[in-house]
């Protein structure tokens, strides 16, 4: 018993080294002239949006928020829906940026 469980604490502790290779942090920074109110990102690979970052939180325009994305995506989309209720989209950034500032025109830059 004593040694399944030393194995079953291996093998999570190696999980858990492989999940926080995949965890990289965004820095997204809101030009868009508007408080932002839902933030969603996905794989550019698939047609679902992942869960709002935002959560409960607002991203007021000129603030900036750090979000801690998982996964590998090598390509990701962007959403975004303002206090009006308008839905903003910026498609295909390369997944190893750390910092994107989104803009009202659907522009965004990125590095």
């Amino acid at each position: 018993m004593k040694k399944a469980f030393m194995i079953f604490i291996a093998v999570f502790a190696l999980m858990s080294i492989s999940f926080a290779a995949d965890a990289g942090v965004i820095s997204i920074h809101n030009a868009t002239g508007f408080d932002i109110y839902e933030i969603y990102i996905s794989d550019s690979g698939t047609e679902d949006w992942e869960e709002d970052v935002l959560g409960a939180d607002i991203l007021e325009n000129g603030e900036t928020l750090r979000v801690t994305v998982y996964g590998s995506y090598r390509i990701f989309d962007l959403a975004a829906v303002d206090h009006h209720g308008n839905e903003m989209y910026w498609y295909e950034f390369p997944g190893n940026i750390s910092q994107i500032t989104i803009y009202r025109n659907g522009t965004a830059e990125y590095r």
